[in-house]
């Protein structure tokens, strides 16, 4: 092999990434993990204390913005498909995804409007009120409700994504030992 070829060509083992190229199901999955994992964290003000769980809502909505740009393609994808040539589990996972997307809306916004540690410590007196506070309670039991269907209905993408992820890359780093 002469100079010029080793420098062009790579060899690779089968099934082995490029190692400038980023794995994006690994990128979307730690996203989705670390969304779940804030919010599990988030619903349990006791926990956390009110300063606590209202930056970590603010970071929420970060997060969210983020896994929405992360699944852009298959939103707009499903939606141009919906009423015709997609599988009903995907009208399924795309109605929950909707459901969730507007629970998480109203989350965000009626706790901005009830804040009463974030926005004044930032010089904004929101005016919520009794019925905002009332919203955001609904709304997070409509969404964790609509996320364990949402995990339901995507468990198998989820236990496939977590063992070629996280328990194959632990066994083949060492760390099973």
């Amino acid at each position: 092999m002469t100079k010029t070829m080793e420098t062009t060509y790579q060899v690779r083992r089968p099934g082995e990434r490029s190692p400038k190229r980023p794995n994006r199901t690994l990128r979307l999955f730690a996203v989705d993990a670390l969304l779940f994992a804030v919010f599990v964290v988030v619903v349990n003000v006791p926990l956390t204390g009110l300063a606590i769980h209202e930056w970590l809502g603010i970071l929420i909505a970060v997060a969210m913005i983020v896994h929405i740009l992360q699944h852009a393609n298959w939103v707009a994808t499903t939606t141009r498909r919906f009423l015709s040539a997609t599988s009903l589990q995907n009208r399924v996972n795309y109605l929950l995804v909707v459901g969730i997307f507007i629970g998480f809306v109203s989350i965000i916004a009626s706790g901005l409007l009830i804040s009463e540690v974030a926005l004044p410590w930032l010089g904004i007196t929101p005016g919520g009120g009794a019925f905002w506070f009332w919203l955001h309670l609904a709304s997070v039991g409509w969404v964790i409700w609509l996320t364990a269907i949402h995990l339901a209905v995507n468990w198998r993408w989820i236990a496939s994504a977590s063992d070629r992820l996280i328990f194959k890359r632990f066994a083949r780093s060492g760390g099973g030992r």
